[in-house]
């Protein structure tokens, strides 16, 4: 790869220093080159990106439109999003110019299906209830349990995830491959004689992006087969607003 070559620049005489002159030829470093390329290509795991399935709507007729967002009382969870507050006011709380995230939620109908143009019926009825977005913690005995609101939408579709899970054993027993348990689970999923809830996800003008998104992978991990995206209404920041005025400062 190296040549030396000598040169006496034309000179004579004894004293007179010859000259070497020194190339290198990279030539065979092009095959070295393309032999490191192909070896790291073949090496290199291919990691397919991780991305949130929600399922949309079909492109089916509907013959009463009006129905598509109807759910039974029984089995209704409504999720509100919105931002804390400062104390004593309404102002929304930010720490590191970050809006701070609060989730509510109430099940069935609204004010328990009581007329909320009555202030005193929207104080007496409303069934707002607020949680938090905590999703595990560690016990004691190192055994994670749900919180927040996870807790919440696992206790109402406690019957799928039962038979989710013992799905998931048979699958770490070798029992079932992964697309066998990916059919199984989803029929558990759209099976109508499971008890399993209706989300409908909510959220107001100040609640953020990211909250959304928290709150939609917590429909994929708990395997709820129902849930849409839902706009506010007018009881819906009633019975808010009533909420956090009866507990402002607290």
């Amino acid at each position: 790869m190296a040549e030396v070559q000598q040169d006496n620049g034309g000179g004579k005489g004894k004293n007179h220093q010859k000259k070497m002159t020194i190339r290198v030829d990279f030539t065979p470093m092009v095959d070295m080159n393309m032999l490191l390329i192909t070896f790291f290509m073949l090496c290199t795991t291919m990691i397919k990106s991780q991305t949130l399935n929600i399922a949309l709507p079909s492109n089916e007729k509907v013959d009463n439109v009006e129905n598509m967002s109807q759910a039974s009382a029984d089995d209704a969870v409504t999720i509100i999003l919105d931002a804390k507050r400062k104390v004593g006011s309404m102002a929304v709380d930010t720490v590191n110019g970050k809006v701070v995230n609060e989730v509510y939620y109430f099940f069935g109908k609204p004010l328990d299906g009581e007329n909320p143009s009555d202030p005193a019926t929207l104080q007496q009825h409303n069934n707002l209830q607020k949680s938090e977005f905590l999703a595990d913690e560690v016990n004691s005995a190192g055994v994670p349990s749900a919180r927040g609101i996870r807790k919440i939408i696992q206790e109402r579709n406690k019957d799928v995830l039962k038979k989710i899970e013992e799905l998931k054993k048979q699958f770490r027993e070798g029992k079932i491959d992964q697309a066998k348990y990916d059919e199984l689970a989803k029929q558990v999923r759209k099976d109508e004689n499971l008890k399993k809830p209706v989300v409908i996800i909510k959220s107001t003008p100040e609640a953020s992006y990211g909250a959304l998104v928290e709150v939609l992978d917590e429909m994929q991990i708990n395997s709820i087969s129902k849930y849409q995206i839902d706009n506010m209404e007018k009881v819906d920041s009633l019975m808010l607003i009533d909420y956090q005025n009866k507990h402002r400062g607290k």
